[in-house]
């Protein structure tokens, strides 16, 4: 009897055990759902398997293996890749089996694999050293001939690397381009002009018009990709986001953009075919994409991205074509006399590796490249990296862009402006206004900026009028005879071209066949970055709509009339009155090349600074001086009034601080810019003022008046 009691109680045991496996929902149910979240795992549909995931794990929060499907789906988003941290935890906290079966429902226990993505989920958390136990853990229970076992060395190599970049981060200031362009969804590869009056980019927002709310990505489930372009407005901000007519129902992302702005390069992806493509601006429309030609693109490999120089004869294009060095390879072609593309050639495996490279931009003189890669040094997913054409044409050893610039996951597109100071990049940043916004970056100090000229000009037409189809610029080099021609934009009449050291250039404006104004520029051999501008302004003659000339007698033909250029008259100096509204004001008069700056101290302002964008642009005015008279001299007029200062003895003291800051600063910009002083720029000696009405202890009633008397005001005249 005694036995047949405790048999009985095993049984029950046993019983309670098996039920205590079986979710409180019946296990046909379980079942059922199972085979379908592994199916949606199968066909790449992550939001909806983790979705899946989620309902089941309700019902059995302890089950290892469901916790292992949702944390691995979770890895394979683009941008909830660290919510998987939590659920490979308590996968691997179980015992992993070593004969784990990933189809069968009964199966509660996690695979060997679930460590190596654990490892993977806390390298994205910046757990550094949990990610390298779990790594070595790994790595000491595997062979080495095991497919992850080298997975599991290169992740222990991005830890160590990612401690060694984070210990010496890059003095980066990166900055959101704000509410105005980037929105709660995902907003990234921006590409700009070079003159940065466009910025295009793209987004998975809903349309103006709603007409995509039906086209949604099935893995991601958010709207397909469409690209979007910000124009900056007269007070240099940026406007709001437009649609660009060339967007299809399938995924259309921009790639890059010719240095003028006219020519825009795409990705666009139907069903996994994903090609690149260009489109022209005609107008204000932009043409149907086409491919490009030669062997770009091919119908059985993966093309994700291009970039060409300045000059259009040379391209670089990213694939996955069969030959390469593994996974994605950047290529390049360059221009044959007969204006098409030469067959690609393999960049070599100076820049590409045995992993995956992407998003390669030249900088605009052609002698830099900024690139993205898995392979190198990264510090984890796509890292960014810059590497520098030698004079024997090969590209040098790629150098890390540095921490924090790279982070642990993705970073892929770096598009650097002319000057080498500043570039554009998408980021997933805490503080953003979505998931990936778009990002403005400073660089540090570096000996990558280019030596070049951008010549910006701007055809100005009668004033409520579009401009003529038939205007044209020709520049002329006049070192190679080489001639290239631009169109102004429709929509603000700008345009622009790229100008090297060393060389002199002729430019001929041109309506139709007739030239209206001509030009000559020399950009000196020894010239840092510089911008050039020009403006030509057309009156009614000039387009085209004056009235016939009637004759005087009826046997003199009419005199043809000659097209007119209006020269835009000599300014005058205006005197920079105090504005509390508008604290810093600046002139710039280059006919009489003279250019100033005044910084009255609002007491609700911030402390002067090198970084104020009206003092970055007076330094740029300054520049223009010293390219058309070689040699500037400054005055610098600094006043206080009779409030007493906290910071200073008294009040002198503050007026020739301020000073000597300002003329420290202008002094310090323009040496980063390779001018010396006394021999390109001097100063006259400081005026330090005190002035204003006698203090009475009324600082906040009489503010208005005070405030006319606390200023910084720099002067330069060539």
């Amino acid at each position: 009897m005694k036995r047949i009691v405790g048999l009985s109680l095993l049984l029950l045991s046993v019983m309670m055990s098996f039920a205590t496996s079986i979710p409180p929902k019946d296990r046909g149910d379980f079942t059922q759902r199972f085979y379908e979240a592994n199916k949606l795992m199968e066909e790449n549909l992550w939001v909806q398997a983790i979705k899946e995931w989620q309902q089941i794990l309700e019902d059995d929060p302890n089950n290892a293996n469901v916790n292992y499907k949702l944390g691995f789906s979770y890895l394979q988003t683009a941008t909830n890749k660290k919510e998987a941290l939590s659920y490979l935890e308590v996968a691997v906290s179980k015992k992993v089996s070593k004969n784990y079966d990933p189809f069968d429902p009964m199966e509660r226990k996690a695979p060997v694999d679930a460590l190596y993505y654990l490892a993977v989920a806390q390298h994205l958390n910046y757990q550094l050293d949990a990610a390298t136990e779990s790594f070595s853990k790994l790595q000491k229970s595997l062979s080495k001939k095991h497919r992850l076992s080298a997975l599991a060395s290169q992740g222990l190599a991005q830890c160590e690397e990612a401690r060694r970049q984070m210990a010496n981060p890059k003095n980066y200031v990166i900055t959101n381009l704000g509410p105005v362009v980037n929105g709660p969804e995902n907003d990234f590869s921006p590409v700009l002009a070079l003159d940065e009056s466009s910025v295009f980019f793209t987004s998975r927002r809903l349309r103006p018009d709603s007409t995509n709310s039906r086209i949604v990505n099935a893995e991601t489930g958010e709207f397909k990709d469409d690209i979007y372009a910000s124009y900056k407005t007269d007070e240099g901000e940026w406007g709001a986001p437009e649609l660009l007519n060339l967007n299809s129902d399938d995924h259309d992302a921009s790639i890059s953009v010719s240095p003028d702005g006219q020519t825009l390069f795409i990705y666009r992806d139907s069903l996994g075919d994903g090609r690149v493509l260009y489109s022209k601006l005609i107008g204000e429309i932009w043409s149907d994409p086409a491919k490009l030609g030669s062997d770009i693109n091919t119908p059985t490999t993966w093309e994700t991205h291009v970039t060409i120089s300045a000059d259009e004869s040379t391209l670089y294009f990213v694939s996955d074509r069969p030959g390469g060095l593994g996974g994605r390879d950047i290529y390049r072609c360059v221009k044959l006399p007969d204006g098409n593309w030469s067959r690609a050639l393999n960049c070599g495996p100076t820049l590409n590796t045995a992993l995956d490279e992407d998003s390669p931009f030249l900088t605009p003189d052609g002698k830099g490249m900024y690139f993205a890669s898995q392979g190198h040094n990264s510090i984890g997913g796509f890292d960014l990296f810059y590497t520098k054409q030698g004079a024997d044409g090969e590209w040098g050893k790629p150098e890390t862009m540095g921490y924090p610039l790279n982070s642990v996951d993705d970073d892929v597109f770096f598009q650097p402006m002319a000057d080498g100071k500043r570039a554009y990049y998408s980021s997933e940043r805490d503080g953003g206004y979505g998931k990936k916004d778009i990002y403005l970056i400073e660089l540090p100090e570096s000996d990558n900026a280019t030596r070049l000229a951008v010549l910006k000009g701007f055809i100005i037409g009668e004033e409520g009028q579009e401009l003529p189809d038939d205007l044209k610029i020709v520049v002329t080099n006049n070192k190679t005879g080489e001639v290239m021609e631009y169109r102004p934009r429709k929509r603000d009449g700008g345009y622009l071209a790229i100008l090297n050291p060393c060389t002199g250039y002729h430019i001929d404006y041109f309506k139709g066949k007739e030239k209206i104004k001509q030009d000559d520029i020399n950009v000196p051999c020894e010239s840092n970055f510089l911008e050039l501008e020009r403006e030509v302004y057309l009156i009614p003659v000039a387009l085209g709509k004056n009235e016939p000339v009637k004759p005087v007698e009826p046997k003199v033909e009419p005199k043809k009339e000659e097209p007119v250029v209006v020269v835009k008259p000599i300014e005058e100096k205006k005197n920079l009155e105090y504005d509390p509204k508008n604290p810093v004001k600046t002139q710039f008069i280059e006919s009489l090349g003279y250019a100033e700056f005044s910084r009255y101290f609002v007491y609700d302002s911030k402390d002067f600074g090198a970084k104020e964008v009206k003092f970055q642009q007076f330094v740029k005015d300054i520049q223009k001086i010293l390219y058309d008279k070689g040699k500037v001299t400054i005055s610098v007029e600094a006043s206080a009034s009779r409030v007493p200062s906290s910071k200073f003895k008294n009040n002198e003291e503050l007026a020739q601080w301020r000073a000597k800051a300002a003329e420290d600063m202008i002094a310090g910009e323009l040496e980063k810019l390779g001018y010396k002083r006394e021999e390109n720029f001097t100063f006259v000696k400081a005026i330090a003022l005190v002035q204003g009405k006698v203090y009475e202890k009324d600082a906040q009633e009489n503010k208005s008046i005070y405030e006319q008397f606390q200023y910084i005001k720099i002067k330069v005249e060539g």
